[in-house]
């Protein structure tokens, strides 16, 4: 790496006369006491502040290695510092013992850059330890919003319980669905399971069992009713069955929130492709997400809308190269699988489509015979029936 420069008011010191020997890691150092202490608040007391130190001139320090020490001073010489990832967490904690604090900056900003799912629970827990903010607070920014890939490293397998259960209870913790949280959970304590049975109880309280998908607590039932089995997990259902925590039996302990963010769907494609893609987009995490796509071969000039707060996806009317269709599917977000539904009233391409509540409201468009549709066609969407309830006085 390239050394980390001053701003240029605090550029290199003019080279000051040595009237101090320390001695560092078993090594020795000519130091100028002025020098030191104007980049070291400790120093600065340790020469000027009448300490006992201030009226030697070989002064022991113990618990700082000599490698990192040595790159303080020349920083006090040059106003550069050389960070590497072999020695940025020795210089780190040296700079932070010393009171360098620009150093100290430097050496955050570093390890930020090199924050990832693979280390970012382990640099959490350093952070924490010497109380490194910044870095900690990027850290856990890194475990919340990549929580699926977080779980699968090995620093997961060793997250302190207290650690776990921070994260557990941040609404910022960013997974696609709450079975993620869950499957979280069973494989911490299925990881150890003898020291950590115990505490699943607490932790899987911390579920928000409410928006737990159908299909998953389905998987569970199912697993609790299988004759038999005697494994640990099995063991844990059964105890969750028997016993489940505060938060899943009363409803004013469960949080009337799940852990949801704004998302971006984005349908379309090429004409002459047999299916439209669907793509989602994480503002958070600035990733992609490729979803189930439309089965229907080059259906262009559709509508879309989302209902119950964007539990369904719907795609509406449109046309492929038989024609305009009625066709309607719908895709339940949680688990991205498309299904057909009632057909519209009217089969019109071009409409615009609006979600209210539970209804769609899809208003004028193009008939089969190109010819402007002035109807308002209306989806209720929890009995799957359409009715045309208005004309448009200015049809387009």
């Amino acid at each position: 790496m390239e050394p980390a420069q001053e701003p240029e008011e605090l550029g290199p010191q003019t080279e000051a006369a040595a009237d101090t020997v320390l001695e560092v890691g078993g090594s020795l150092f000519q130091v100028s006491r002025r020098a030191l202490s104007t980049h070291s608040p400790y120093f600065e007391a340790m020469f000027f502040g009448g300490a006992r130190e201030s009226s030697e001139h070989h002064i022991v320090i113990r618990g700082v290695e000599a490698v990192p020490f040595r790159a303080l001073l020349e920083f006090t010489r040059t106003a550069q510092v050389l960070i590497e990832q072999e020695t940025v967490t020795s210089l780190l904690e040296a700079a932070d013992f010393f009171q360098f604090d620009r150093v100290k900056l430097l050496c955050e900003k570093f390890l930020e850059r090199e924050l990832h799912v693979s280390n970012c629970l382990g640099l959490m827990s350093y952070s924490q330890q010497f109380a490194f903010i910044e870095l900690y607070t990027s850290a856990v920014n890194v475990a919340l919003t990549h929580w699926g890939d977080v779980m699968c490293q090995e620093e997961f397998k060793a997250l302190p319980k207290a650690s776990l259960l921070q994260l557990l209870q941040s609404d910022e913790l960013f997974v696609p669905r709450e079975d993620v949280v869950f499957d979280s959970v069973m494989s911490w304590v299925l990881e150890d399971p003898a020291t950590r049975e115990e505490d699943f109880l607490e932790l899987i309280g911390h579920v928000r069992v409410t928006f737990l998908s159908l299909s998953f607590l389905d998987c569970l039932v199912k697993h609790r009713k299988r004759s038999g089995e005697a494994d640990t997990f099995s063991s844990l259902i059964k105890k969750l069955d028997l016993c489940p925590p505060p938060s899943w039996q009363s409803t004013e302990l469960r949080p009337r929130a799940g852990r949801s963010y704004d998302t971006l769907y984005v349908l379309g494609g090429k004409h002459d492709k047999d299916q439209q893609e669907l793509f989602l987009f994480h503002p958070k995490t600035g990733t992609w997400q490729a979803c189930s796509p439309l089965q229907r071969r080059n259906l262009t000039q559709y509508a879309v809308a989302a209902v119950g707060a964007g539990l369904y996806l719907y795609v509406l009317g449109g046309s492929t190269d038989e024609g305009i269709i009625p066709a309607v599917e719908r895709m339940a977000l949680v688990d991205s699988e498309w299904e057909s539904m009632s057909p519209m009233a009217q089969p019109v391409e071009r409409g615009d489509a609006v979600s209210m509540g539970t209804r769609i409201y899809v208003v004028c468009g193009l008939d089969e015979n190109g010819h402007v549709y002035d109807g308002v066609q209306r989806l209720n969407t929890e009995t799957d029936s359409w009715d045309v309830i208005s004309f448009s006085p200015l049809p387009r």
